[in-house]
């Protein structure tokens, strides 16, 4: 039963089946390489808006350091490290405060909260005026003078004589 195939190593499946199988495929691996640029409409479309949202930055960018170029000193430094900070520096710390004034600012800042809290509490805001809304709170807002009652007519007023007829 054994027989002799040339380039064929017999197996005992092949043999259980009696008939040898020729029909293999070789496959040899290739590895990647690089099919160097293709033309396509989509990449070339995408590339142009890139280079435009470039574009727009930049434009945006120089009209930003135009506007600097025309500021006052003061402001300018101020413009400068803001223009800085938006492009991804650290922002400069904050200047030195006498530990006592400090202290004060933040008392008078307590104070202050304190104060619209209990306004809040009063129905009132930070000025003092009512936060409420409607007719009775207007009319006792208002305060009655001489020319108030002028050119108002009040619902109780008696029929005149010439009126009747």
């Amino acid at each position: 039963m054994t027989e002799v195939f040339n380039d064929f190593v017999p197996t005992r499946a092949s043999l259980l089946k009696g008939k040898p199988v020729n029909d293999y495929q070789e496959v040899s691996f290739t590895s990647y390489k690089s099919k160097g640029k293709k033309e396509s409409t989509k990449m070339d479309s995408e590339d142009n808006i890139l280079k435009n949202d470039l574009d727009v930055k930049k434009v945006k960018h120089e009209i930003v350091k135009l506007s600097i170029e025309g500021l006052n000193p003061l402001k300018k430094e101020e413009a400068k490290i803001q223009l800085a900070i938006k492009l991804g520096a650290k922002p400069p710390k904050n200047k030195y405060k006498n530990y006592k004034e400090l202290i004060k600012e933040r008392k008078e800042h307590k104070e202050k909260i304190k104060k619209q809290e209990s306004f809040q509490q009063l129905g009132k805001n930070a000025i003092g005026k009512s936060t409420a809304k409607g007719k009775s709170f207007d009319k006792k807002r208002k305060k009655e003078g001489i020319l108030d009652v002028y050119g108002k007519v009040s619902k109780d007023v008696k029929i005149s004589k010439f009126n009747k007829r």
